[in-house]
């Protein structure tokens, strides 16, 4: 980042001699000397004032050795500025959050591994409650969002990234606060009988087969197909006293629906999803998630 030959002339400032400055700096007194001779040569620039008794600076050389002390400083700071800026680069890794696909799970597991002190800075990004963002962070991971944790994505494909099943988060029917349901936990999914379910578009297996069921459980109920969740879903499921096929991830997820339990045992996977071949940090980040998620609270 400077001439390096300023390090031999600041030395042999510092010593008052060629051959002491060449030993502390593991040269021959010859190689010292010739970056020296060369550096006066290139800037016509007579540095030091030779003698028996050994090298005193000129004025010029004083003025010069002034100045290269700090322009030394300044490269060696921004140096260590730079080595600290690419290692706080390489142990970070972009969350992707958004309010209906991350969960608390995911929040609760980076938790965990913040409160372990580990290497890795965490910074959280967030994603648009849409399949189509969630499919553009897919095709363009790194560039601004690493990994995020999702419930089951049908629409996206292994080959496409890392998928890391983490927990099995219950299916369940979201109703309003306000509706009689919202008192009795379990729900029987005979009391769904004639009432209108929003449930998501087929296509995804675990969800379909909860869809079946309360189809054959509850007689003439009616279901609204939509292709995702986002708050909108809720907010109409709430303006129109309707129920909503939903996981007990998003039980805080809007104050006017009731989250509840149902009497079966449907589950949706919950997973990371990152770049097949992601940095070394986001691969750790991913692993210990993984090894958390197998421990209790």
């Amino acid at each position: 980042m400077y001439d390096k030959r300023l390090d031999a002339v600041v030395k042999t400032a510092d010593l008052g001699s060629f051959s002491k400055a060449a030993q502390a700096m593991g040269y021959s007194v010859p190689a010292l000397v010739k970056q020296i001779n060369s550096f006066e040569a290139q800037t016509g620039i007579t540095l030091f004032e030779r003698s028996n008794k050994g090298v005193r600076l000129t004025s010029g050389g004083k003025a010069l050795v002034t100045d290269a002390r700090s322009i030394i400083a300044q490269c060696e700071l921004a140096v260590q500025n730079a080595a600290k800026a690419q290692a706080q680069a390489d142990s970070l890794v972009r969350v992707g959050i958004s309010l209906y696909q991350s969960g608390q799970r995911m929040l609760g597991l980076c938790q965990r591994l913040y409160m372990q002190n580990t290497e890795l800075s965490i910074q959280f990004v967030p994603i648009g409650d849409t399949f189509e963002s969630y499919k553009e962070v897919v095709e363009n991971f790194e560039e601004r969002i690493d990994i995020f944790g999702s419930t089951f994505l049908s629409e996206v494909d292994e080959r496409m990234c890392s998928i890391v099943p983490i927990a099995e988060p219950l299916l369940c029917i979201s109703v309003p606060v306000n509706d009689p349901l919202a008192l009795v936990e379990p729900l029987d999914l005979a009391s769904l009988a004639g009432r209108r379910v929003h449930v998501p578009k087929r296509g995804n297996p675990y969800v379909d087969e909860a869809r079946d069921e309360i189809e054959r459980m509850a007689p003439g109920v009616e279901f609204v197909e939509f292709r995702h969740y986002d708050i909108s879903i809720f907010d109409e499921c709430a303006r129109l006293g309707d129920l909503l096929l939903s996981k007990d991830i998003w039980r805080s997820a809007h104050p006017l629906m009731s989250t509840m339990n149902v009497k079966w045992n449907k589950v949706e996977p919950y997973c990371l999803y990152y770049a097949r071949e992601p940095r070394p940090a986001v691969r750790q980040f991913a692993e210990i998630l993984k090894e958390l998620a197998k421990k209790p609270r």
